[in-house]
């Protein structure tokens, strides 16, 4: 998975975790309580739900999520 931002284009980090989730045939809930079996992220589904709402969601938590997911971010030059 490849991101771009610009000034002008903004991702919506929230539409893009849940997209690839879904793509994946599973649940964020799945998703979580994996990650937090593993000790990768230990954080409960509501708060990641809310930070993903707010987008506080950190790179970390988000990369760790697309790692479950099997994809990686990678951030290329313009």
């Amino acid at each position: 998975m490849k991101i771009y931002c610009t000034m002008l284009i903004m991702l919506d980090i929230k539409a893009e975790i849940k997209s690839y989730i879904a793509r994946e045939g599973t649940s964020l809930i799945k998703v979580m309580n994996e990650l937090n079996k593993k000790q990768a992220i230990k954080t409960g589904v509501s708060n990641i739900s809310l930070k993903m709402k707010k987008g506080t969601i950190t790179f970390n938590e988000a990369q760790y999520i697309f790692d479950h997911l099997g994809y990686k971010i990678t951030i290329e030059r313009k």
